[in-house]
Parts: C-alpha cells; sequence; structure tokens
C-alpha cells in the first residue's frame, strides 16, 4: 500500500464537536509517553510495531501560504515566524532532526474557498495524500479554512488560547513514518501585538506536535496547589496539554514561550537521537547518547503486571531538594497499546480502521518507562537524581490525553515509591524496575467464564469481580423468560471497594445464548458510566422468547489489570406469585434477582406497598386494579440507580387475557325437573395448560327455566381452576346455563327439563384410593311427574361389593332419601356400586365406587402452597386435592408431608460457596383425602424465627408436589 493512498490510520478527516477544546486534531492516534512519542506504530498496517512513528531520517519540510496572515502580518511576516519556530526545534543539538521550508503552497488557501467551503474544497496540496507537500501551513486570514474543517465559529477570536494554531496529522506511511501534516494558522487571532507573540508561542508548540511529541504535566502540581513559581514555570514544558496562564481575553500564555524546557528537549531527543549512523547527516551536533543521561525501566504490580499509565518524573537534587525547573517526564507503558477495543464495543474505529494499528502488543512494554536523552542542568557535569511516580491528571484525555490512555486515565495502585539516584552524569545510564509491594493482587474474584463457556450469574444477582490479566472479558449466563425488562450494571471500584471512574472503564454487551463466539453483541452499552452514579455503566435488555443471554464485561480500551474491579449486577424479575388476583387487590411474591431495598414496585402505573425486600423476593400489596381487569404490567425501579426491571404480563385483576372456560360436568340430555345437579367448568391458561385459580367465574341462565344455587351467580375457581354451582330445572323446556369470565370467554351446559316421575342420585360417584376405607354418605331424591319433592317415599338401598346402612328409609320434606356406604378396601380395580329403588317400583338410582390405582394418583395445590410472612407471624394452613388422571378426586388417599424448617441466610457471597442454611426442626406428618379429595396440613411453627420451610407431599407411587413457606426478617 502507497503511503500517499492512506488518509491517516484512521483514513477520514475528523471534525470536532467543541472546537474550544481543539488544541490539536489528532486522529484517532495513540497518546503515548508524556515527554515523548505521540504516536507508536501498532500490529495492523505499520511495518515496525512499538516504534515510535517520525518523519524519515528526522527531515521535516514545510509548505507555506501565498497569503499574508492578517492585516497585521504580511506573508513575508508570517514565514518568518513560522521559520523562528521550526528553528527552535531544528538547534537543539542532541536532536537528530532539521525542520526546513520547501517552498510556497500553489495558492491562497483561504481566498480559494468557495462559501459553505468543507474539507474537501481544500486545495490538492492541503490533502491528506500530497505527500509532495508533507506539512502545509494555511494562513487563514478569515477563518475560513478552520471553519470549514471544524465547523462554523470555530475560528472564533473569543477561544484564540486553544484555535490560535491547529495541527492535523492525518497521513501515516506503513514504514511507520510521518506523511502528511496540515498546520492552520488562524489570521483572526494576529491582529494584536499581544496575539501575535502568542501565536509564536503556539508555532513552536504547533511543530512540537508536527514532530510527533506527546503532551506533558511536567510539574503541573503547582497549579493543583496553586503554588505556581517561577522555577516551576521554568520546569514546565512547552508541550503542556491545557493553557492554564491565559485565556480569550489575552495576556501571555507562557513566558519565554519560545524556550524549550529540559522536559522537551528530552522528548525530542528520545524521538530523534543523534547516532553515530546519522550524525553525519547533521553538521554541529553530539551525540545524544554521550551527551545526556538515560533513567529506564519499569512500575510493576506486586505480582509481575506492568501498570501502564503512570507518569514517571526525574529531577536533578540540589541539597537534596528536587529542582523543578530541570524536570522530565515520561508515561509508563508509552510504547504499549493503549486502546485495542473489545468484544462489546468492538475492536475498529468509526472508519473501520483497527484499533490495534497504533501500540505495540508486547506485555514486556506494559509498565516501561524510557527517560533517556535527558540533558543535565546548565554548567553541570554529574548530579544525584529524583526518580519519583504519580497519577496523570483524570482530565487529560482525548486530544488532551497525556500519556497511552486516550479515554480516560487510570490512577495507579499502592504507595508510589521515591527513589535517589547518585551520581549521573553525561553518558550514564541507569535501568530501574521498580515493584509495588502494596498495589493490587491479580486475584480474579471468582469464576467469570469464557465467551464459549459462560460462568452462571450468581443466584442473588450482584457479585464483584476483576478484570485481570490485558485483554479479560468476564463471561456470565442468565436464562430469561419472555416478555421481560432487565438491567445489567457493573460499577468500577477502588481498592478500597468505593465507586471510581479513574480505574475499569465497564462496559456490556449482552448475546442470545446460541450466537457463535466472536459474533457482535445483540445490544451493547456504547461508552463507559452512562448513568448518573459514579463509575455505574448499564445496560437494559428486552427479551422478547425464553432463551438463554450471555453478557460480557470488558474494560472499554480493552485493557485488564489487578486493580481492575467492579460490582456486576442484574436486575431481573422472573415470576409473579399468584398469577391472579381479585380485583380489590392483595399480596403479590417476585421473584427473581439482584433487588435491593430501595426497590420501588408500579402494578399498571400505579404504586404498590413494598413489604419485604431480599435479593431474591419482594413483597408488596398491590392496590386495587382501578376498574381494570386481565393482565397488568409489573415494573420494578431501583430508585438509587435507577435500573429497571419489568414483566409485561405480570399477573392479572381476575381472569388472565389466556385464561379460557371449559365444561367440566353438568346436567345434560333430559334433566329431570326439580332435580339439583352440579354444573362444574374448569379455568386454564390457555398456553401453559395450568389451572386458573382464584378467577371469578359468573353463572346466568340464558335460556330456558333454571334455578341456580350460587346466590350472586359468581364464583371463585379453586386450587384446580374449577367452580361448581348447583342447576335446578324448573320447567320442561331446553335450558342453557352460560358461565362466563371478565375476559369476555365462556362456555355453555345445555339440557332438556324434563317433568317425570322418578328417583335420581344427588351424589352419584366416589373415587377411592386403592386399600383404602372410605364412609360415603349418599343421598337420593323422589319427584313427581311436575318435577317436584315426594315425601315419605318407601326406598330400599342394595349394594355390589359395598355395604350400606341402613338398607331402607324414607324421603323427607325435601323428598331426599339418605344412606351411608362403607367402601373398600380394594384390590384391584374393580368398580363397587349401589343402586336406591323406590319401593314397589321398577325406578332406581345408581351409585358408583370406583378404585384408583396409586399410579395415577397426583397432587394439586389447592391453598397456601405459597406464603411469604414476617417472622412471628405463623404460617396459615395448607390445602392440598388428590386428583386421578382425570382430575376427579380421590378420597382415602394417604399423603405424607416432609417438613423442614431452615433458618434464614442472606445472598451468597461474591466468591466461594454458598453458606448451607442451618436446620432447626423438621416433622413428618401423615394425612388422608377426604371426600372431596382435600388434605390439610397446618405447617411447622416458626417461633418466632425467620427460615425457610420447604415442603414435599407425596402421594401414590410417584406423585411429588414441593412447595416452600418463607418467614422473612
Amino acid at each position: 500500500m502507497q503511503s500517499d493512498s492512506k488518509q491517516s490510520a484512521a483514513g477520514k478527516w475528523i471534525k470536532r464537536g467543541q472546537w474550544a477544546s481543539a488544541l490539536a486534531l489528532l486522529v484517532a492516534g495513540h497518546a503515548a509517553l508524556a515527554g515523548g512519542p505521540r504516536y507508536v506504530a501498532g500490529s495492523s498496517y505499520f511495518s515496525a510495531a512499538g516504534q515510535p512513528i517520525v518523519w524519515a531520517n528526522g527531515q521535516v519540510t514545510y509548505f507555506t501560504d501565498l497569503s499574508d496572515l492578517s492585516s497585521a502580518v504580511s506573508n513575508t511576516q508570517a514565514n518568518a515566524m513560522v521559520a523562528q519556530a521550526a528553528a527552535v526545534w531544528s538547534s537543539v543539538s542532541t536532536a537528530a532532526v532539521s525542520i526546513h521550508s520547501g517552498g510556497s503552497l500553489a495558492e491562497y488557501v483561504d481566498a480559494s474557498l468557495p462559501a459553505g467551503a468543507t474539507a474537501a474544497n481544500l486545495p490538492a496540496d492541503l490533502q491528506p495524500g500530497a505527500t509532495a507537500t508533507p506539512v502545509g501551513i494555511v494562513y487563514d486570514q478569515t477563518g475560513a479554512a478552520i471553519d470549514a474543517i471544524y465547523g462554523s465559529g470555530a475560528s472564533s477570536p473569543l477561544a484564540c488560547q486553544s484555535n490560535g494554531v491547529i495541527v492535523s496529522i492525518d497521513n501515516f506511511a506503513a514504514s511507520g513514518n510521518f506523511a502528511h501534516a496540515l498546520v492552520l494558522v488562524n489570521g483572526v487571532c494576529a491582529t494584536t501585538q499581544g496575539q501575535i507573540a502568542n501565536l509564536q508561542y503556539q508555532l513552536v508548540r504547533a511543530f512540537g506536535q508536527v514532530l510527533g511529541l506527546d503532551w506533558s504535566q511536567a510539574n503541573e502540581e503547582m497549579f493543583a496547589a496553586n503554588a505556581i513559581s517561577d522555577d516551576g514555570l521554568a520546569g514546565w514544558p512547552v508541550m503542556h496539554p491545557m493553557e492554564r496562564l491565559c485565556n480569550a481575553g489575552g495576556g501571555t500564555c507562557m513566558t519565554d514561550g519560545t524556550t524549550l524546557r529540559t522536559d522537551d528537549i528530552a522528548a525530542l531527543n528520545r524521538l530523534y537521537p543523534v547516532t553515530a549512523a546519522n550524525i553525519g547527516n547533521f553538521p554541529g551536533k553530539v551525540l545524544t547518547g554521550s551527551a545526556t543521561i538515560s533513567v529506564r525501566g519499569t512500575i510493576q504490580f506486586v505480582h509481575g503486571q506492568g501498570m501502564q499509565g503512570v507518569n514517571v518524573v526525574l529531577r536533578p537534587l540540589v541539597n537534596g531538594v528536587p529542582d523543578v525547573r530541570y524536570t522530565a517526564t515520561a508515561v509508563s507503558g508509552a510504547y504499549f497499546e493503549g486502546n485495542v477495543g473489545n468484544p462489546v464495543t468492538g475492536t475498529t474505529d468509526a472508519a473501520g480502521n483497527p484499533l490495534n494499528r497504533f501500540g505495540s502488543g508486547d506485555p514486556s512494554l506494559e509498565g516501561s518507562f524510557d527517560l533517556s536523552g535527558v540533558p543535565l542542568p546548565p554548567g553541570v557535569t554529574s548530579a544525584d537524581y529524583q526518580l519519583s511516580f504519580e497519577p496523570v491528571n483524570p482530565l487529560y484525555t482525548g486530544a488532551l490525553s497525556v500519556g497511552p490512555y486516550t479515554t480516560g486515565q487510570v490512577a495507579p495502585s499502592g504507595t508510589l515509591p521515591a527513589i535517589t539516584l547518585t551520581g549521573l552524569g553525561t553518558g550514564s545510564a541507569v535501568t530501574q524496575t521498580v515493584v509495588v509491594s502494596d498495589s493490587a493482587r491479580a486475584l480474579q474474584s471468582g469464576a467469570d467464564g469464557t465467551e464459549r463457556e459462560p460462568a452462571m450469574v450468581p443466584a442473588s444477582g450482584e457479585w464483584t469481580a476483576r478484570t485481570t490479566g490485558y485483554g479479560h472479558t468476564g463471561w456470565f449466563q442468565l436464562r430469561t423468560r419472555a416478555a421481560r425488562e432487565f438491567t445489567i450494571e457493573a460499577q468500577a471500584l477502588d481498592e478500597t471497594g468505593a465507586p471510581t471512574q479513574t480505574k475499569a472503564q465497564m462496559v456490556i454487551g449482552a448475546w442470545d445464548g446460541s450466537d457463535a463466539a466472536g459474533t457482535a453483541p445483540v445490544t451493547a452499552t456504547v461508552q463507559p458510566f452512562n448513568t448518573g452514579m459514579p463509575g455505574l455503566t448499564a445496560l437494559p435488555v428486552l427479551t422478547v422468547g425464553d432463551s438463554e443471554v450471555r453478557i460480557g464485561f470488558a474494560d472499554f480500551r480493552g485493557d485488564g489489570r489487578p486493580d481492575f474491579a467492579y460490582h456486576g449486577r442484574i436486575l431481573y424479575a422472573d415470576s409473579v406469585t399468584p398469577a391472579r388476583l381479585p380485583v380489590t387487590g392483595g399480596q403479590i411474591v417476585i421473584r427473581g434477582m439482584g433487588f435491593r431495598s430501595s426497590m420501588m414496585v408500579l402494578v399498571n402505573g400505579v404504586s404498590a406497598q413494598v413489604t419485604s425486600v431480599t435479593p431474591n423476593t419482594i413483597v408488596a400489596i398491590v392496590p386495587d386494579s382501578g376498574g381494570v381487569t386481565g393482565t397488568v404490567p409489573i415494573q420494578i425501579e431501583d430508585t438509587e440507580t435507577l435500573a429497571m426491571a419489568g414483566i409485561a404480563d405480570g399477573f392479572s385483576y381476575d381472569a388472565g387475557s389466556n385464561d379460557a372456560l371449559a365444561l367440566v360436568s353438568g346436567p345434560s340430555g333430559a334433566a329431570p325437573v326439580g332435580v339439583a345437579q352440579a354444573l362444574t367448568v374448569r379455568v386454564i391458561n390457555v398456553d401453559t395448560q395450568a389451572p386458573a385459580a382464584g378467577v371469578a367465574v359468573s353463572f346466568a341462565v340464558t335460556q330456558g327455566s333454571a334455578a341456580l344455587g350460587c346466590g350472586t351467580c359468581t364464583v371463585a375457581t379453586g386450587g384446580d381452576g374449577t367452580a361448581t354451582v348447583v342447576v335446578t330445572p324448573t320447567a320442561a323446556a331446553l335450558t342453557q346455563i352460560t358461565a362466563s369470565l371478565a375476559n369476555g370467554s365462556s362456555v355453555i351446559d345445555q339440557f332438556s327439563g324434563t317433568a317425570s316421575a322418578g328417583i335420581v342420585a344427588l351424589t352419584p360417584n366416589l373415587y377411592i384410593a386403592m386399600g383404602a376405607t372410605v364412609a360415603w354418605p349418599v343421598q337420593a331424591m323422589v319427584v313427581d311427574g311436575a318435577g317436584n319433592p315426594v315425601a315419605g317415599q318407601s326406598v330400599n338401598w342394595a349394594g355390589a361389593g359395598v355395604s350400606l346402612s341402613p338398607a331402607q328409609g324414607l324421603t323427607g320434606a325435601g323428598g331426599v332419601a339418605s344412606s351411608q356406604i362403607a367402601a373398600g378396601p380394594f384390590s384391584a380395580s374393580v368398580a363397587g356400586s349401589a343402586r336406591a329403588c323406590m319401593a314397589g317400583t321398577q325406578s332406581c338410582a345408581v351409585f358408583q365406587v370406583i378404585p384408583v390405582q396409586p399410579s395415577t394418583e397426583g397432587l394439586v395445590a389447592w391453598s397456601g402452597t405459597q406464603q411469604y410472612v414476617a417472622a412471628g407471624q405463623g404460617f396459615a394452613p395448607v390445602v392440598l386435592h388428590v386428583i386421578d388422571a382425570f382430575g376427579n378426586p380421590v378420597a382415602g388417599a394417604a399423603v405424607t408431608f416432609e417438613e423442614a424448617f431452615f433458618g434464614w441466610t442472606g445472598a451468597c457471597p461474591p466468591q466461594g460457596s454458598c453458606p448451607p442454611a442451618p436446620q432447626l426442626a423438621q416433622a413428618a406428618v401423615q394425612a388422608t383425602s377426604g371426600l372431596d379429595g382435600s388434605v390439610t396440613l397446618t405447617p411447622l411453627a416458626p417461633n418466632g424465627m425467620a427460615g425457610r420451610l420447604k415442603v414435599t407431599a407425596v402421594v401414590g407411587t410417584s406423585a411429588v408436589l414441593n412447595f416452600e413457606q418463607d418467614a422473612h426478617p
């Protein structure tokens, strides 16, 4: 690839959104060593990875505009200002660099730009590919060129301290050299003598940028301490990142602004050293190595990983006191990668260029520093020096960045030492390895898995981990249900566990569990710290169907260090019980993870009263429906972090939208007038086929004539979803009974009332557990041809396989005769039966006794299985029903309850196994189901203690029902 076809490694002009901060346009560059290189070749595009990017052979040729700079500065004067600034750098005797004029550009740039010009309208000899004019210097009389590139108003005279001279290095050769740069000199900032003086100083800074020097924060502590001194300013480098002494109103930005400081000279020497191989090309200059001192080394965490981003400071000692006039600085890890991206936000920039095109991937460079090329103080042949270490100002990011970290500085870990180096003279070379003994240790808090084998999210939904090891990403997996909204959080922590924005810059991505490794996330944070909380990054996720979700946690820069701790959290609501409430409201229990005391619950947008919160459970009292029936959403909000979780189909007031009615049994065909019969319907959720308990079913006679025994004719379904009403035909007519739900679902039972004399069984069937003996009261009713009850009728009772007592009786005033059947035990599936016959007639009613095999017995939760009460309140009785394979109630079934009460335990720790809950009590209880199949358990009493009661109910050969009761603290 030819260098002139590559418009910088980024390949594009970049337009600034905020021109006031544009001290320099560094096109996606690698901000490296303070007092050192701004750009270091990376592993992509460049052929010399790990080397600073410089001008080939130290030769820099610039070409100037034909225009005057302003009404106060002619073209000749402007050229002289440029030459003077270039000479400041070229005259450094220990640096192999020469900056010289190549002549003029081909045009008057400002005048050549059309109205509304953009960067594309710049002349051809200023475009990034114009390597024949490698450094183009524009005298922007009206600010038109600056406005064209950076936007209207960018050349404003109100910001001359930052927009007086703007530099863009916009083309790099694959050999690791600069190929083109553009310098814009703002003519509207050259109208007074004070402005012109400042422009001269800014031109010196501009050539420092053109040469590839990074910014430096040498002696910056004097500003932080408000202790500015002449000595401090004498060592304050020309290449400082932020103007602190001047403002838009004018004034001198820096005393002796055209005089390079020790730090500037040392940085230039490192980039362009004079060596035995090139000294012949630079007459009058001296070998850098023999005329300066060199201090190189590495600063490391206690376990050996290099500590990147530490400002290393070297100062001579005078009577044991550091002399700030001759400060030299470097930043550790300057040649190492500063931002290579990550699997969450990607590894390329907006233009598609790989982020690792700048900075070496050699891990030995991660904590290295280079303070070579440092000149001794004037008149001194040797001196003692202090080598110290300090954080880089966290404000220095982006175009103002100092060192390798451009998206945010990282505070050093541990206590940084100060080291005395004695007797350093010209030619001295010292290597120093510094291990910060109290720095963070390279320990990973709990396994966080890999992309292909992610770890499960801890049960509590919260954990603490570290992004340890360069390029490390933490991977977790979560099983989620459909129509859920949840929030993933990662809060960066310092060594004390406090939130911070000067350590890891956490970003979060979420993938479908089936996505292949290496693919882009379905959703991700674009930037770290996207909330109002310190150090907190949050990602909201919305699910469509049930799925596995893979979650990645990474540092935005792709970095990984022992001091990159973070607190992870997933606020997720999984289920709500009960699934239905009456319109008057009531208690719900929300189960999920990541819950905190700061939870707020909204039901259909209305606040509910939160009564209890644990990491996995929220108990709330839901208000009345306000006239709403059907499914309503539930939303949970953390009032501190504003994290959200929600269930779109939370629960329903009365019948849900997916609830439907089915007819179980009722009068059919010819139904005797005057004889009461049971009509039973069942409500189920059509999606899950689960019974819907607690739903109001309305019954009405919609055709014909019948009496309903339900009073208000609204009956709530039981635990098995059934509702029953007694129906008595009152006339010989076609009759319909309609059962309906609030959601519109309905079912019709149709029969023909028949006026005929006879006897009818009121309790026709009994289902009995195999081996059980049950006493079954039975009733038969005698009516005349008009459907009226007949009193005093003699009824004879007889049984087959069962016994009855009494065997004979008379009907009462209601026409009912009673007896009792002793049924069982049955050892085979052979039904017993009984008959009630009107004396002297052939009219009989039949009663069936049907034994149920143990293998077909089952259990249905009826009430009390889901309880969440305060400690000391006690649990309500639990009712289960034993049923057969067709849902019929089974009498006489033996049910065993195994109970175990465990003491309360909080959330699991972020690392290690969960502590076992102590078992405080246990019991085994036997119960026998009644005629309706019901069996009742009085749970173990907590006796005022907080804990969880775990119950296992067993019936038949294989039916098991497990449930848990919580007595929360």
